[in-house]
């Protein structure tokens, strides 16, 4: 299987066409021998030079760093990323590892983590599925697919329960209507089925609020928004809060969150691994490492307005030693 990430043609999402600001850029004078040399001379011998990875890992994209492994691999004889994790620890160990595979793959590899071993990790899951787009999903399922064997649906069929279960599926299939204008008549209708599916009903019929969260664009589930406050006197937000819980409500909260502000989203929760005490270095690997190449670079703006602070200063009173440097140097710091 090959690693390199290819964007899918005539696709116009911003993980295809970098219409947003990355924060990782591609190297322009890029050799990947000469870059497998530095790394091999940086591991060889007693200790590690940390600086001299962080320097070549972070100053290249994914698929430059896929280029380099197979030079090592062809000039050494040895797994780049093998030796990597041999080499290093802790969390900069994690971060180095999480930058090795093309976007579609880390996902991909996120998601497999997230259901390994006893209990799933649904956080993990909705992160990645619930903020993708038709395009972004197809990419993930055709990574899981070539990585595990293993079809991403029948994943979730086997994981997931209930109407969690159900609305993830309905997520995998990327079947979401992005091409559609928006509908201001069909909107009002969506609304008072979201209505009568909720509080004016005794129990829930959570199948409505999956379809309706599934099936609509983003700018659609935003008139869905406004025609449903006008009908209820409530945002759907909190009617998802009142009429649905746990994980599917977790998955609900996101997608609503990134129909109306993705960058918002990402922003926040950025700022909810760093924030009271101690830090969720899961996930704030995930989101720079992910985020990196497509619309970092908005996040951070949008960080700097929602925060009043930039990322880079977070990052530094939060993290420390080369995991912080390599954290600085993904964000353009």
């Amino acid at each position: 299987m090959s690693k390199v990430f290819v964007p899918l043609k005539g696709c116009t999402c911003p993980l295809c066409n970098k219409q947003n600001i990355p924060t990782v850029f591609p190297a322009d004078s890029f050799d990947s021998e000469a870059d497998a040399t530095v790394l091999r001379n940086a591991m060889k011998g007693w200790g590690c030079d940390n600086a001299e990875i962080i320097q070549v890992l972070s100053k290249r994209n994914a698929n430059q760093r896929v280029a380099i492994e197979e030079s090592y691999k062809n000039l050494y004889g040895r797994d780049l990323t093998d030796d990597l994790k041999d080499e290093l620890g802790g969390n900069f160990e994690r971060l180095v590892i999480a930058m090795m595979l093309p976007w579609p793959q880390v996902c991909a590899r996120a998601i497999k983590k997230a259901c390994k071993g006893v209990g799933t990790d649904e956080e993990t899951l909705v992160d990645v599925l619930c903020t993708a787009n038709n395009c972004q999903i197809k990419l993930i399922s055709e990574a899981y697919k070539a990585m595990y064997d293993d079809d991403l649906e029948e994943v979730l069929d086997k994981e997931l329960s209930g109407d969690f279960q159900k609305l993830m599926i309905a997520v995998s299939q990327a079947a979401r209507h992005e091409d559609d204008a928006v509908d201001h008549a069909r909107a009002q209708a969506d609304a008072q089925r979201l209505q009568e599916a909720g509080e004016l009903k005794l129990g829930t019929d959570e199948g409505v609020f999956t379809s309706v969260l599934v099936r609509n664009n983003y700018a659609q589930l935003e008139a869905v928004s406004a025609a449903y406050q006008e009908l209820a006197g409530k945002t759907l937000e909190e009617a998802c809060e009142s009429e649905l819980g746990g994980d599917l409500l977790s998955a609900a909260k996101t997608i609503l969150a990134v129909a109306k502000n993705k960058d918002t989203f990402w922003a926040t929760r950025l700022n909810d691994s760093m924030a009271g005490m101690g830090t969720d270095d899961k996930a704030l690997i995930t989101i720079v490492v992910l985020r990196s190449e497509i619309d970092l670079g908005n996040i951070m703006q949008e960080y700097q307005k929602l925060y009043e602070k930039d990322l880079a200063g977070a990052i530094e009173s939060e993290t420390s030693g080369d995991y912080k440097k390599l954290l600085l140097a993904l964000i353009g710091n």
